[in-house]
């Protein structure tokens, strides 16, 4: 299925500089086109038409430019009679779509999350309609009255209504002698040819339900767009190291990282070497370079967070980049333990410092192991009770980061070690019982209580230690 994307408006009431195009605005670095063709690539949309008209030129460099077609397979169709209205746009890709296709408006920003089962919806015209809309102003909203999941009515001015538009489509080529009907009439907006559908037709409701998604009409929304894309940055699924401590960093040397060149997979690298150099540090036992190790430890820790951030602030969450992640992530892990074990041997000239790192390796390495290998057999996330002690990644860190602090390599080996054979040991426990139908149950009703789970969640891949979906 094709997308078309409508970048022809001027954009009247968003102001600022009056000669750029609105879908060239970046918010958090990332222009909102391109942030527009990142999120219909994640819900697998794979060719796009996209529509210009003021500002075309600007529009059509930025394509060349940012060489998206390396990325996107673009059309670029230039509709010269944009002021007509944005129908007059959807007609400019009559001849460059197939029997159905999407349409998107450029100035939209949604939760890919919340678009995964529409293209599995039939029907010859579908609206993404909100019945509980949160992040838009309702005011300014194009309304819906609906009749047994079907918009019956459509307008900005009804003062009844249950939806609001948000601005996605699914049509087929019926709508085009719709929006020639209409565009006779002196009749160009969209809403115009929804109205006009509705005579004879009907528009098939796909809900969000309360889902993520914003229109930026104007400077303020993109502000309070971007407030709340850092906002929601959080997973239900952090540790309380992560959620208290390290988001609230992270999420700051994030919005930094988005704006310039680096990939999150350069950055889960870079965290990889920060990892490394505080095992370094770590393996000479010397106290003053233990102290510097635990800083670059936490560091690390902190890097972690932002790569998966800037991943899903650009739209750019891929498998092997969570995968990639992770294997980077239990790379260092192993170094930094044997770094702390190493030196600790070369301080004390004894053998006994070797059981404890092997402890707190066997350890760390089961807590990501145990819970990987319950999705794989079960297809369910883990932790289904919501509880668990404190041994996660981000946890564990910081554990290290205080043993090079305070210089107590020992105790914080044994401590990691202790409780993360304690956590598998009561996962396996768990486990056996979340066999038991009502067990299962009720422990789902809790995620769903905390927001961990959605009613209707199905499967989607994470970082199975850090809690985090696919970046």
């Amino acid at each position: 299925m094709k997308a078309v994307i409508l970048a022809a408006g001027r954009g009247s009431r968003f102001g600022g500089n009056k000669d750029t195009q609105k879908v060239l605005t970046e918010v958090l670095g990332q222009p909102l086109l391109e942030r527009s063709l990142a999120t219909l690539r994640e819900i697998g949309i794979t060719d796009f038409v996209v529509i210009t008209g003021f500002k075309a030129e600007a529009v059509e460099a930025f394509i060349r430019e940012r060489r998206l077609n390396k990325l996107y397979n673009i059309t670029i169709v230039r509709n010269d009679e944009w002021q007509e209205g944005s129908a007059r746009s959807v007609l400019a890709a009559r001849d460059f779509v197939g029997p159905r296709f999407l349409v998107a408006m450029g100035d939209h920003l949604f939760d890919p999350e919340s678009l995964r089962g529409l293209q599995r919806v039939r029907g010859a015209f579908i609206g993404v309609f909100d019945s509980d809309p949160k992040y838009v102003d309702i005011e300014e909203a194009t309304k819906t009255l609906s009749h047994r999941g079907h918009a019956k009515k459509v307008g900005k001015g009804l003062e009844e209504f249950k939806y609001v538009d948000a601005g996605l489509f699914i049509c087929t080529q019926e709508i085009f002698p719709v929006i020639d009907k209409c565009l006779a009439q002196g009749k160009g907006e969209w809403n115009d040819v929804k109205r006009e559908w509705l005579k004879e037709h009907e528009i098939h409701i796909y809900d969000l339900r309360g889902a993520f998604w914003l229109d930026i009409d104007t400077q303020r929304d993109r502000r309070e767009a971007e407030r709340l894309l850092l906002e929601r940055l959080g997973r239900p699924r952090d540790g309380i190291i992560s959620k208290y401590l390290n988001r609230p960093i992270s999420t700051r040397l994030s919005r930094y990282l988005v704006t310039t060149p680096l990939t999150p997979n350069q950055i889960s690298f870079s965290a990889f070497l920060f990892g490394a150099l505080a095992a370094f540090l770590f393996a000479t036992g010397q106290h003053a370079f233990l102290i510097a190790g635990g800083v670059l430890a936490q560091v690390s820790s902190l890097l972690d967070g932002c790569d998966g951030e800037v991943a899903r602030l650009r739209g750019e969450g891929s498998s092997y980049g969570a995968w990639f992640d992770a294997v980077l992530d239990r790379m260092a892990d192993a170094l930094l333990i044997f770094g702390m074990t190493y030196g600790l041997y070369t301080t004390l000239k004894t053998p006994w410092p070797w059981w404890l790192g092997f402890l707190a390796l066997g350890g760390s390495l089961l807590v990501s192991y145990s819970e990987s290998r319950y999705e794989g057999a079960f297809r369910i996330p883990f932790l289904w009770d919501g509880f668990g002690l404190p041994v996660k990644r981000d946890a564990r860190l910081l554990m290290i980061m205080l043993a090079g602090l305070f210089n107590q390599v020992a105790l914080v080996l044994l401590i990691i070690g202790v409780l993360s054979l304690a956590e598998v040991v009561r996962r396996l426990v768990v486990g056996y019982y979340a066999q038991v139908p009502f067990f299962n149950a009720a422990c789902r009703r809790f995620r769903i209580l905390k927001g961990e789970e959605s009613a209707h969640q199905t499967l989607i891949p994470y970082d199975r230690e850090e809690g985090e979906h696919l970046r």
